[in-house]
């Protein structure tokens, strides 16, 4: 599994929008097999989905992101894990072992204060990988309660059912209409 980490100063950069420096980690159960900095230049938000895709990033581990490059992302197959603070080695380190999304620590300041507790608090999470984020589906999280998340839902994997659709190389379908 390869992952990114948004970086700053050596730190999870706060914006991700705004990164210009990835550091990449690809691992093997919890074992760090490969590490590699990867300078960003000014890629508009399609460029960089399609850069993630390319270097093979499965999971992205960032600070605050807008919800637009979100979905393009989540559209694309790239799971997002946003909110995240810390240390950078230390960030790495609870992600290898499999703990980063129980730990109250790395979340921002400010930021979704339920953290760690599956189905309780404001955002309940559907599932772990969006611990950080908003409940999923519906705007139904986990535990029933409201989530602030667009009612994507969890399984379709891309707009209107598609892999990768209305993402940055596909359509949109209009079910009304058919327009494309």
């Amino acid at each position: 599994m390869t992952a990114a980490f948004a970086t700053w100063n050596g730190r999870i950069a706060p914006v991700f929008d705004v990164t210009r420096h990835l550091h990449l980690v690809e691992r093997e159960g919890t074992e760090i097999i490969r590490q590699n900095q990867v300078a960003l230049r000014d890629e508009t938000p399609a460029q960089l989905a399609l850069a993630l895709l390319g270097w093979k990033v499965q999971v992205l581990i960032c600070g605050a992101i807008s919800n637009p490059l979100r979905a393009m992302l989540e559209a694309y197959g790239i799971e997002v894990i946003p909110f995240v603070a810390g240390e950078l080695g230390e960030v790495i380190e609870a992600w290898r072992q499999g703990s980063l999304l129980r730990q109250n620590r790395f979340a921002m300041p400010g930021c979704c204060r339920g953290i760690g507790r599956h189905g309780q608090g404001r955002y309940p999470q559907s599932k772990e990988a969006t611990m950080f984020g908003f409940g999923r589906g519906g705007n139904r999280g986990a535990g029933g309660g409201q989530g602030a998340g667009g009612g994507r839902g969890a399984g379709g994997g891309g707009r209107m059912g598609g892999k990768k659709a209305a993402g940055p190389a596909g359509e949109c379908l209009c079910p009304a209409c058919g327009h494309r």
